[in-house]
């Protein structure tokens, strides 16, 4: 008679666990419209978290606002990832024109607010007072940028910063929205030159902070015989089209934050 009651219970046990598993899967798809049930029934759902989301279903929602791209997902069969690309109308796909570009050499040179001890994740950091970094614009080093390449054109170089191997980049700008500090750019493949800075501090302010950060003290533009390099808001900006490689910016740049690309 025992033997049975359990029986009875086990079985009531497994019917109770598989009504719960059904109403969450339901409520889960109701939480969802159309197109965000598309786009999440098409991820791996495991909730990794290496998106920068807590949950498949939350990134299923930005990915269908086309807030971010859905390369970010670094467990998405690229037969799915086809799938969705075809839906969202913001496309990420490959320029071969284009090369991405990390404007950031901080890496060992930029001192640290804190000793961090966490999950190796950019966006973990950043959400800890900015990151632990003096400069909160820096690279955070993790490599956030690095698991969403499909390429394996990124690499963390020996100063600890992302770096771009433009041998292996195809301009897909898959890494762009995956950086919390907005580092990476796109850039011509055919462009010489940029600022490896993207800190707004003047002089003293950023120098506490960076050995080799911009300091705003624009000798780039007055050295410039074409005008390529313009001050704005305190940072140098080179316009490509007038730019004719002559390389004198970076000689005269006292902590050589422009770089021969």
């Amino acid at each position: 008679m025992l033997q049975i009651i359990l029986i009875a219970l086990a079985i009531a046990a497994v019917v109770i666990g598989i009504t719960l598993v059904i109403s969450v899967v339901i409520n889960k798809r109701k939480k969802l419209n159309s197109k965000e049930r598309f786009i999440h029934d098409l991820l791996p759902e495991l909730d990794c978290g290496k998106c920068g989301f807590p949950t498949c279903e939350a990134f299923s929602k930005e990915v269908s606002n086309e807030t971010v791209d859905i390369s970010r997902c670094a467990y998405i069969q690229k037969a799915n990832l086809s799938k969705i690309k075809r839906v969202v109308k913001k496309g990420y796909f490959n320029n071969s024109n284009m090369v991405a570009f990390v404007k950031c050499k901080g890496g060992v040179d930029c001192t640290e607010k804190f000793d961090y001890e966490g999950q190796n994740y950019c966006w973990c950091k950043d959400s800890l007072h900015s990151g632990n970094k003096s400069c909160d614009k820096a690279c955070l080093g993790c490599g956030d940028c690095i698991k969403v390449c499909r390429y394996n054109a990124l690499f963390i170089n020996d100063k600890g910063v992302a770096e771009v191997d433009r041998t292996k980049c195809t301009g897909c700008g898959a890494c762009l929205n995956v950086c919390p500090n907005n580092l990476i750019i796109r850039l011509p493949i055919t462009q010489t030159v940029n600022i490896v800075c993207n800190n707004f501090s003047e002089g003293k302010a950023i120098s506490a902070k960076c050995k080799v950060g911009c300091t705003s003290c624009g000798l780039c533009a007055k050295v410039c015989p074409a005008d390529a390099i313009e001050m704005k808001d305190g940072q140098p900006y080179i316009n490509k089209d007038k730019c004719i490689s002559c390389n004198k910016c970076i000689g005269l740049c006292p902590n050589q934050c422009i770089s021969r690309l």
